[in-house]
């Protein structure tokens, strides 16, 4: 830290004799460790370190960018005049301002130290078991495609020419693994992944029946006729659907046309029984943060709420163009990217239900378990989907048999008005956006 503030002293000193009238530091790095086994062997053994800084600053009435992977005294100059050089030609009609800071900060947990001293030999033991326990657990297991355990530690620190100087870390892990079986000819294949701040929570053995079982119960699936269904679908798919749609409920997109949710606030725009939320300040996830990229201090918040749309996700530039403060969620993707507007936590909120209470209810239906093509199959702008999907028929209230080579199709915006329940069953630690398993009416469903 003694060398990120020499270096950051220097830089400041260097910009205000440029004539900057003020100026921001933004240094990002993580470590990272992973490792990929196949066929019992290591694949593929890595251990990275990597970190950068970009600066900003006010220069002749125009916010400059600039950035460089390494830090230290010799990139100052670059930095100050290449900062200097692109305030001069970039052309944008909202004036960028820098953050002075809040008086508080939430102490947000978001660092297990635990997690940071597990051993290499023990990463590597339960990647070698994962596999081999996948491999032996039946005799249609043709192959593990895929089986990794990855972890790092990743950290922030931001200071500007108005007295801002902020500093995070955090760290995870996450496993996965890939069973692939055979039947009659027929191959399937389906995957489970882990994630977590607690090692020990790991335990390979059950990811390895869940990937293989799987797997396996897809072998025999057969379309169904077309027709309009009913649907469960599954927590993990039902996330991944969130968040192809995320984009509409930021600031920035609604301010460019792009999110038909604009003019929206005050309105229904899903089920009555439809919370949202994007949480921050919540302890050991994948998105929490006591400040974001500006140095906005980090919030709890209510987007939806009952099915009324509350709220759109600011960083400082949405918020003053609309005349509000920043909802805390302005975002950088690297320290090379940009200032843009990203979630936090964002989840729609469980209830008590389990997903097997929403398929005895729904009675009959499908449940989906998997959805293809969500970024060629989607028009975020219009809320229009067409995706191929496969899963399991249900016929009074019981699963019956899997079912592949469908594709359900329709519109984001009519489907979260027809949300009939939700589930418990979400997971905040794999997925930034989250849902529990949702049962929704009427889907259309182009099949045999």
């Amino acid at each position: 830290m003694n060398e990120i503030k020499t270096f950051k002293d220097k830089l400041f000193a260097a910009a205000k004799e440029k004539g900057f009238t003020d100026w921001e530091i933004f240094i990002q790095g993580n470590d990272a460790f992973s490792v990929n086994i196949f066929k019992g062997e290591i694949e593929k053994y890595q251990i990275t370190a990597s970190a950068g800084v970009s600066f900003r600053g006010t220069f002749s009435g125009k916010i400059g960018y600039a950035y460089s992977e390494k830090i230290g005294d010799d990139v100052i100059p670059f930095l100050i005049e290449n900062a200097a050089a692109n305030a001069g030609i970039i052309e944008d009609p909202d004036i960028e301002e820098l953050y002075p800071g809040d008086r508080h900060y939430e102490d947000v947990e978001s660092f297990a130290p635990a997690l940071e001293k597990v051993p290499v030999d023990d990463k590597i033991s339960k990647a070698l078991e994962m596999d081999s326990i996948a491999s032996g657990l039946d005799a249609r297991v043709a192959g593990i495609d895929y089986c990794a355990v990855n972890t790092g530690n990743h950290h922030r620190h931001i200071a500007n020419s108005y007295g801002l100087d902020l500093s995070s870390k955090g760290n995870y892990a996450y496993s996965s693994v890939v069973a692939r079986v055979v039947e009659d000819g027929q191959y399937k294949t389906d995957s489970d992944i882990w994630a977590g701040f607690d090692w020990n929570e790991f335990v390979p053995e059950k990811l390895a029946k869940k990937a293989v079982g799987d797997a396996l119960s897809k072998l025999g699936a057969q379309p169904v006729p077309t027709g309009v269904y009913d649907i469960v679908l599954d927590k993990e798919e039902a996330s991944y659907f969130l968040g192809a749609f995320v984009d509409v409920f930021s600031a920035e997109s609604v301010q460019k046309g792009f999110s038909l949710l604009k003019g929206k606030i005050g309105e229904p725009i899903a089920a009555p029984h439809i919370t949202i939320r994007d949480d921050a300040l919540l302890p050991l996830k994948n998105g929490s943060r006591a400040f974001d990229d500006e140095g906005v201090a980090a919030r709890n918040k209510v987007v939806v709420e009952n099915g009324v749309l509350k709220t759109f996700l600011h960083n400082t530039k949405t918020a003053k163009k609309d005349g509000l403060a920043s909802t805390g969620n302005g975002y950088k993707a690297s320290y090379k990217a940009s200032l843009d507007v990203a979630p936090t936590n964002f989840y729609i909120v469980p209830s008590t239900a389990t997903e097997d209470d929403l398929v005895k209810e729904m009675n009959n239906g499908l449940i989906i378990k998997s959805l293809e093509g969500l970024h060629a199959g989607i028009n975020s702008v219009s809320g229009d989907f067409s995706l191929g999907c496969s899963g399991y028929l249900v016929e009074n209230g019981v699963n019956v048999r899997p079912v592949e080579q469908i594709v359900m199709a329709g519109n984001f915006f009519t489907l979260l008005k027809d949300i009939v329940k939700v589930a418990h069953d979400i997971d905040q630690i794999v997925h930034d956006v989250a849902s529990p398993s949702l049962w929704i009416r009427g889907i259309k469903i182009s099949g045999g």
